[in-house]
């Protein structure tokens, strides 16, 4: 992990989800980016290598699932936590994610606490990783 703030990147559309769960994250001390669609979202994390990896499942362009896993692909991107939002709420969906490598997932709308301590708990692992 870096010595500055872990860098979290939001690839959602919806600009109250990301604006909503930037602000959850703020008392975590992270550095948030954004992208609004799929390709955006693949593009920058190839440009900034965040932390972190918030990504929606339904996107304008190209599904979550689909971005999820490029990324996977990707060697720097290979062990990047990811955690897919859905406001779908069934199993396969949910199934579908953790195939494509998503780690977790967050259900929209969003539980405050759950987010903070998710995020908080992967940015801990990721640094004691590194620390390896």
């Amino acid at each position: 992990m870096r010595d500055q703030e872990p860098v979290i990147l939001i690839v959602d559309d919806d600009k109250i989800a990301r604006e909503t769960l930037a602000f959850l994250l703020n008392v975590l001390h992270v550095r948030v980016e954004y992208a609004e669609t799929g390709m955006q979202g693949i593009n920058k994390a190839y440009e900034i290598q965040p932390d972190i990896i918030i990504l929606d499942v339904l996107l304008p362009d190209v599904m979550g699932y689909e971005v999820c896993k490029t990324l996977r692909e990707e060697v720097l991107q290979a062990d990047v936590p990811i955690i897919m939002i859905t406001a779908l709420d069934n199993r396969n969906d949910r199934i579908i994610g953790l195939v494509a490598g998503a780690n977790d997932f967050f259900s929209k709308p969003f539980d405050s606490l759950e987010v903070q301590v998710k995020i908080r708990n992967l940015i801990r692992l990721k640094r004691y990783r590194h620390l390896e």
